[in-house]
């Protein structure tokens, strides 16, 4: 069954992932994340496996827990495909890079964020540059955040975000909440004011591994967003270069928050960045896999209750074990239908993207 490829923490997966790539005989490199601790102080890494020759002109980049605890999905995800052998149905000219729980401290304490309450999909843009303003996001901050989380100010907190929908409509609501925003550290969707450990880092490797190359596509496993188990395709590159060319690979699948497709908002930041830094746009094909777990408006009271407790709770107390279980499974679903869903529709995308590989002779 699928559900053996997933675990029940960031140990467990990190186990497995080591253990199946090495079978495999993937070279594996693990980087130590400096600035972050485990829940008990434990150590935390960033896994990488490689199969292939590196000098191949394409390449595929397979990411999980770039938002900390969806790496329960992403990571079950990576294991199947190197336990069932599906990683090596790749073409001879084809270089596979999986990184495992890109932000391991997230993953491993139950969280979305970094070790530095970012958003990782929100904290790749130029830290030298002045950031975007959000300043709807300002408006709604203490309704996000409020002050204490009682039964009486949670509900204030709704009533007032629910008359911001009102006003201003739906998406204008979870664009100011979720698109990105570096005024308040201490909120939601924040994008930080550094690169984090995990920015840099996967840097690093696009250098390593992507620069120069003929083509590169790339698969980021995320969940929270649209109907339950359903695996909704994100374009993550440039809208201009690479629509056309994702939607023949991926049988016309594809969403955009360009074109107001997708259920995602309108991000800044995005980990996309990271490679178009490094290479024209039109040899990029990205796309994140966004599974859906339970309703947005749980997945966004998890996400407000974590960040919380992380301001106002010591670990252990039982309001403590009560956000960090609203957060698992707000983004996890641990149950086996929910898991087979993900996995069948994992092996389609992978075979979709080896696929469209191959259909790559020159640079586009």
């Amino acid at each position: 069954m699928s559900s053996q490829y997933f675990s029940v923490d960031y140990f467990e997966a990190r186990e497995k992932f080591l253990t199946a790539a090495r079978a495999a005989e993937g070279k594996t490199e693990s980087f130590l994340n400096p600035r972050a601790k485990g829940p008990g102080g434990e150590d935390l890494y960033t896994d990488v496996a490689v199969f292939g020759d590196p000098a191949s002109p394409k390449v595929l980049v397979i990411v999980s827990g770039t938002h900390g605890n969806e790496g329960f999905c992403g990571s079950g995800c990576q294991v199947g495909f190197v336990e069932e052998g599906l990683i090596r149905n790749k073409a001879d000219d084809t270089f596979v890079v999986m990184i495992h729980a890109l932000n391991c401290y997230g993953f491993a304490n139950v969280r979305r964020v970094t070790e530095d309450n970012a958003d990782l999909n929100r904290n790749f843009v130029d830290h030298e540059q002045p950031y975007a303003s959000n300043e709807a996001y300002a408006e709604i901050h203490h309704l996000l955040v409020p002050e204490d989380w009682t039964p009486e100010t949670v509900k204030a907190a709704n009533k007032g975000l629910a008359i911001y929908r009102s006003e201003h409509g739906d998406r204008a609501l979870q664009n100011a909440v979720s698109g990105g925003q570096h005024s308040h550290p201490d909120g939601v969707f924040f994008g930080g004011t550094r690169p984090s450990w995990s920015n840099v880092l996967l840097r690093q490797l696009i250098e390593r591994y992507c620069k120069d190359k003929l083509h590169v596509a790339l698969i980021d496993f995320h969940t929270g967003l649209g109907p339950n188990g359903y695996g909704e395709l994100i374009l993550n590159g440039d809208f201009e270069q690479s629509w056309e060319r994702a939607q023949r690979w991926y049988n016309n699948e594809v969403t955009s928050f360009q074109d107001g497709s997708s259920t995602s908002a309108e991000l800044t930041g995005m980990m996309c960045f990271a490679f178009l830094d490094v290479m024209p746009a039109d040899r990029l094909t990205g796309i994140a896999v966004e599974y859906g777990t339970v309703s947005s408006a749980e997945v966004l009271y998890a996400m407000r209750f974590d960040n919380w407790i992380s301001l106002h709770e010591k670990p252990g107390t039982p309001r403590w074990l009560e956000g960090k279980k609203t957060m698992r499974d707000a983004l996890y679903c641990d149950n086996d239908e929910w898991k087979a869903r993900v996995w069948e529709r994992a092996q389609w995308v992978l075979s979709r993207a080896y696929d469209g590989l191959a259909t790559v002779t020159s640079a586009e």
